[in-house]
């Protein structure tokens, strides 16, 4: 990293470059709605203008060069008269400004799919942009980023809730501090860490819930059916509780995973009786 850049751009670029997570940018959501809204206003007006003209030359039942060019490609490109070049000049508008009105719309919805930068990194560079007197860039950009619904991340955002709880309550201790100028106490939490001890923690939950039930229910073998059905009913709840509060698990696969779950409580409960 060169140590001589000016404070500003480069200083900004330069910290970017080095973390992906801090490529967060403005999406301008209201400029391009209302840039969407005056393209469509201007074709909707370009539709009227044709239509118009199609109404005029289906009136016109003695226009033989009107009905020819409604047919044949050949007649339609080649006349000459004043109404076929106006229409010619019109398909061709309409041509270039559909084409941008379709290109804006997909870009737009490509925009919206993109995912909001996490509340922390975005903290973070909050204040890594104000850690000085002032700000990285200056005037009317100093509030950059002060709109956090307008705002969007490019590099994918962590959605694995139990990342996410580890980052928000445990990363402190999986912190790692970067030298550097551009860095200004800002602190890292690297993605192998954080994969590691999820890895680690989902192992043990794992491992808990399936020996503490079977343990339990050797305990309760020789009590009423009832305590039993309980101790199955209790370890199934906090399975699923855990699927569904501490990882991705659509509602169908949590259904699956913690029927599965009981059944394998059921049968070891029959298995104890017998």
């Amino acid at each position: 990293m060169d140590p001589y850049l000016l404070e500003g751009y480069p200083t900004f670029a330069e910290f970017i470059a080095q973390d992906r997570d801090a490529s967060i940018y403005r999406k301008f959501q209201g400029l391009s709605a209302r840039n969407l809204l005056y393209q469509q206003s201007e074709l909707h007006e370009l539709e009227r203008q044709s239509q118009e003209i199609d109404h005029e030359e289906a009136k016109d039942l003695e226009n033989e060069n009107a009905q020819n060019a409604a047919r044949h490609w050949s007649h339609f490109s080649n006349d000459q008269s004043d109404k076929a070049k106006l229409r010619r000049d019109l398909q061709e508008t309409i041509k270039v400004k559909i084409k941008e009105y379709h290109e804006a719309i997909v870009l737009e919805s490509q925009v919206l799919a993109l995912s909001a930068p996490a509340p922390r990194t975005l903290e973070d560079l909050r204040r890594w942009y104000k850690s000085t007197s002032v700000p990285v860039l200056w005037g009317h950009d100093s509030r950059l980023f002060e709109d956090s619904q307008d705002l969007i991340a490019l590099a994918p955002v962590d959605t694995d809730r139990l990342n996410v709880f580890l980052k928000s309550y445990f990363g402190w201790f999986l912190k790692e501090k970067r030298g550097g100028k551009l860095q200004r106490d800002i602190f890292y939490i690297p993605e192998r860490r954080i994969q590691s001890v999820g890895a680690v923690v989902s192992a043990l939950m794992s491992a808990i819930l399936l020996i503490g039930a079977i343990v339990c229910l050797l305990l309760v073998s020789k009590r009423s059916l009832s305590i039993r059905v309980g101790m199955v009913v209790l370890f199934t709840s906090l399975f699923a509780g855990v699927v569904g509060l501490l990882t991705n698990a659509r509602r169908a696969e949590i259904f699956g995973s913690s029927a599965a779950y009981a059944a394998v409580l059921v049968v070891f409960v029959s298995n104890i009786r017998s």
